[in-house]
């Protein structure tokens, strides 16, 4: 590539992916369910721009492409979750699609760096500063500086949800924690070489860039550290301490002082050795007994989980499929096992999510969860074998191994700007490898990125269709939530051939259950089931079925709302309700009394309430 083609190509390149990058920062005011719509078709545009920019890079540079390992790893990923794809269909918007969309940003990144290598630096100062702009914002929001942008008044930034502003944060802390160190130190010796060399200009510039960038990485890292205690998500505090000590530990060359310290006193190593080993049992154990009943609820859904896992393991039961199938499995076990009073008091709803782990491994099987931890594997490893070389690798190596602990507590990948931060650090990793890799013909790369760009367009373009069909769906939900059910219904229906949000439907089949058109809502809400495991929708196709006078229909939906999270007082009220109406006195004392003795995972006026009835009801048969 000439010398001008590449000053021209380069900030266009630049530009393109940091545009893909700032994905991470878009954020809707117009919020549904959660869902920030106009996160997902920014990414859709950037992708597209980044795929065009990747072609251009690969049809204009004249170096040898090549390929690796973690390459290698990546096509096996893209290869299974395209036989999902084909195998499954679902209509969730975090889908395999946005799955797919994800891992070919990978491709994209790493055609990038691979032609500029120095912005692998650049890049981790990049999300240094998105760091610091989401502590700003975080702050903004906790003081109320913004409040047209914050009307659910909880602190999660730009990010959808506090946890995954909190694990944001976390795993970009060692990034921001290592620049700092690192910054300090060759400033240090800056000034030195200001007093010594004869280049003092040259090194006047050099030391005023360090001087902004060292600014930058200790704001972030001061910022970060003082906002996480206001996330109230001690997981993102542990991951923060883990991967920050990581960082300490190679930083500061603390492995020699331990060497050292065991070579001049064996005994001294010892008893240091077994305090620190009695100091992190003790803490396990306080960290154990103050989230007892949230550990032991993680414990239960890996145990339900590998129910799941049992039935396809090979293949696995499909990305986006997960949640569906273990909300059968979770109703089975409580219906037909053996659980424990306190399983059927930490039973939670199965629509939330749970590790990264399990669900790859129960939605891709054995294959994919293997060529997954291959991947992390491998690119671990890239990063402690670089280190010498490139002693920044250390940072995105901290970054990572934040990112897997976290996917071991929770479910970063479910987040859209979480998937794409994990894509970035996986190609921040890999970049500048030395080893030897095997070269390819110019023509394969320069096809293989038309067939990317051809995958992405495919998926992209129908979403942007469907963009005014979202909108609609926002104009509905203002009727929706006045429960002016008949107007809203009125606006939903001609929407249901585009849209295949589940929760589109679900609002959809509630307003027509609402307006009296029930069998029309059965129907609607039946199709959600098959994606969504909620105990609500279970109410509510019961409530229609109660209405039409099926009570057979009824009680057995009720149940199965009962059975999947057993500890919900509201699917028992239901059925007393039911058995009221049907004139089964026995029935619905047993449902009250019950009721009575349901111990929910957080009281609410609702249950209290419910428990008054039940009360009364009981007084009033007896």
């Amino acid at each position: 590539m000439a010398r001008e083609t590449r000053d021209i190509a380069y900030p266009i390149a630049f530009t393109g992916f940091i545009l893909l990058v700032m994905t991470i920062l878009v954020i809707d005011p117009d919020r549904m369910n959660g869902l920030t719509l106009a996160k997902y078709f920014w990414f859709y545009s950037t992708l597209l721009l980044t795929g065009v920019i990747t072609f251009g890079l690969a049809f204009y540079s004249m170096s040898v492409a090549s390929i690796d390992i973690t390459k290698s790893i990546m096509i096996g990923i893209l290869t299974v979750v395209i036989i999902d794809i084909s195998r499954y269909s679902n209509m969730e918007m975090m889908n395999a699609k946005i799955f797919l969309l994800v891992i070919i940003s990978f491709f994209f990144f790493d055609t990038f760096f691979h032609h500029y290598k120095k912005a692998t630096k650049v890049f981790q100062f990049v999300l240094i500063a998105f760091a610091l702009l989401e502590v700003i914002w975080g702050y903004c929001q906790l003081y109320a500086y913004i409040p047209d942008m914050q009307k659910d008044f909880t602190l999660s930034g730009s990010l959808p949800h506090t946890n995954s502003y909190a694990m944001f944060l976390a795993i970009t802390l060692p990034i921001a924690l290592y620049w700092t160190i690192t910054l300090f130190q060759k400033l240090k010796y800056g000034y030195s070489r200001l007093l010594t060399e004869a280049d003092e200009e040259h090194v006047r510039l050099e030391i005023v860039d360090d001087i902004l960038l060292f600014l930058l990485s200790a704001l972030g890292l001061i910022g970060i550290l003082s906002i996480l205690p206001f996330t109230g998500i001690p997981s993102a505090w542990f991951i923060a301490g883990c991967s920050g000590l990581f960082v300490l530990y190679f930083k500061l060359n603390l492995h020699s002082f331990i060497k050292a310290s065991i070579l001049r006193s064996h005994k001294r190593t010892a008893i240091s050795g077994i305090t620190l080993l009695l100091v992190i049992g003790l803490l396990t154990t306080g960290f154990y007994r103050l989230r007892k009943d949230e550990i032991n609820e993680h414990l239960l859904t890996w145990k339900i989980s590998l129910q799941v896992l049992k039935e396809k393991p090979i293949t696995g039961v499909g990305i986006g499929n997960f949640r569906k199938a273990f909300g059968d499995a979770q109703t089975i076990y409580f219906e037909q096992g053996e659980p424990t009073e306190q399983e059927v008091a930490l039973a939670g709803n199965p629509n939330c999510p749970v590790n990264d782990f399990i669900q790859l491994a129960t939605g891709t099987g054995i294959i994919g969860i293997l060529l997954f931890i291959g991947l992390i594997v491998s690119v671990l490893f890239s990063g402690f074998r670089n280190m010498d070389k490139h002693p920044e690798k250390l940072a995105i190596t901290g970054a990572l191994i934040a990112f897997i602990l976290a996917g071991f507590i929770n479910s970063p990948i479910q987040s859209l700007s979480l998937s794409i931060l994990l894509v970035l650090l996986i190609s921040l990793g890999t970049s500048d490898i030395q080893p030897a890799r095997k070269r390819i013909p110019k023509v394969i790369p320069i096809m293989t990125s038309l067939l990317l760009i051809g995958i992405t367009t495919t998926i992209v373009y129908p979403q942007f269709t469907m963009f005014k069909a979202y909108k609609q769906w926002a104009h509905g939900r203002l009727y929706y939530k006045m429960k002016i059910y008949a107007t809203a219904a009125k606006i939903y229906a001609p929407l249901t051939n585009t849209l295949r949000h589940p929760y589109f439907f679900m609002e959809y089949g509630y307003a027509l259950s609402q307006t009296g058109q029930h069998e029309e809502s059965i129907a609607i809400l039946q199709r959600v089931a098959q994606i969504l495991p909620d105990p609500q929708i279970y109410n509510r196709i019961g409530k229609s079925y109660q209405a039409l006078g099926e009570y057979q229909l009824a009680e057995q939906y009720f149940q199965k709302a009962h059975h999947m999270v057993p500890n919900l007082v509201y699917p028992n009220f239901l059925l007393a309700q039911l058995y009221l109406e049907m004139g089964l006195r026995d029935k619905t004392l047993e449902c009250a009394r019950q009721i009575l003795t349901l111990k929910p995972k957080k009281e609410s006026e609702e249950t209290l309430h419910i428990k008054a009835q039940m009360e009364q009801l009981i007084q009033r048969l007896d």
